[in-house]
């Protein structure tokens, strides 16, 4: 492994995810400028999805062609390669054998619906939002419990970012119970915690500082959690390390002075400067 200069970006999405249009090269041109030795791209498996019903998979042996490609082209940029496995009841066997198929360097485990609402909108939470949220952490512990070849968790906050923006009265912390016991899995089972500036960002410009970033550091920390990546999850170039240097120093500010990284499904530290 070569040592890493800088901490790279590795939940992102390119055009072989159903919601990027993005050529992975346009990442890895912006990761020569700017000195960084990896690309990373997690694209979605997201089974039978309640947006048109087809289910969201890269072609992961295109994929794997692809890199051959980028590292002809662009030699000091290492590819790595990643999936974000969408979790739902109903694909369990199909998420299993996924998770096996290829040669990750990386597998991020999130939930982004409940087989009839996805969180990403607000129809998910309108008029049942106590409910709605209490589901979105009931699966999301079931997942943890009942999944186990994964990395990092990601965007613990992806559901909770929309009921946000649909009243910011909302608060994180309502639901501490919950996300206590998410953390208390992640680092009993030896899992990741991913900040997603994506989302942090989104929450950010509703209340104006920083408490909810706050609110989850300090939750982690106090339970002992030590595992922690940073992410934009980029579907654009525009968003690529979007803000790393803001929420690393937020990061750094409330206890954490490493943040962990995956190669070949290994993990690595990187110090924050």
């Amino acid at each position: 492994m070569e040592e890493l200069n800088k901490y790279y970006d590795q939940h992102m999405h390119s055009s072989f995810s159903a919601d990027s249009e993005e050529d992975l090269k346009e990442y890895c041109k912006l990761a020569v400028k700017e000195g960084i030795n990896y690309i990373c791209t997690c694209e979605h498996f997201d089974f039978q999805t309640v947006v048109d019903g087809s289910t969201w998979m890269a072609d992961f042996p295109e994929l794997i062609k692809y890199h051959e490609e980028i590292k002809k082209d662009y030699p000091s940029v290492t590819p790595l390669l990643g999936i974000e496995l969408g979790y739902k009841r109903i694909c369990f066997e199909e998420m299993k054998e996924l998770s096996y198929k290829y040669p990750y360097d990386v597998i991020q485990l999130s939930i982004h619906d409940n087989n009839k609402w996805d969180y990403y909108f607000s129809d998910a939470f309108l008029n049942h939002e106590i409910e709605s949220m209490n589901e979105y952490f009931d699966l999301m512990i079931e997942a943890i419990n009942r999944f186990d070849n994964f990395d990092i968790l990601s965007h613990i906050d992806f559901g909770f970012k929309t009921l946000k923006m649909i009243d910011k009265k909302w608060e994180f912390s309502l639901w501490d119970k919950k996300i206590k016991e998410v953390m208390k899995l992640l680092i009993e089972k030896n899992k990741a915690f991913e900040i997603n500036t994506k989302v942090q960002e989104v929450i950010f410009d509703i209340d104006k500082d920083n408490h909810h970033i706050e609110y989850l550091l300090k939750t982690y920390k106090d339970l002992g959690g030590s595992k922690i990546t940073l992410s934009s999850d980029a579907h654009k170039k525009e968003r690529y390390r979007s803000l790393f240097l803001k929420y690393m120093k937020i990061i750094k500010d409330n206890g954490f002075n490493e943040l962990s990284y995956f190669i070949k499904r290994k993990e690595y530290k990187y110090k924050i400067s």
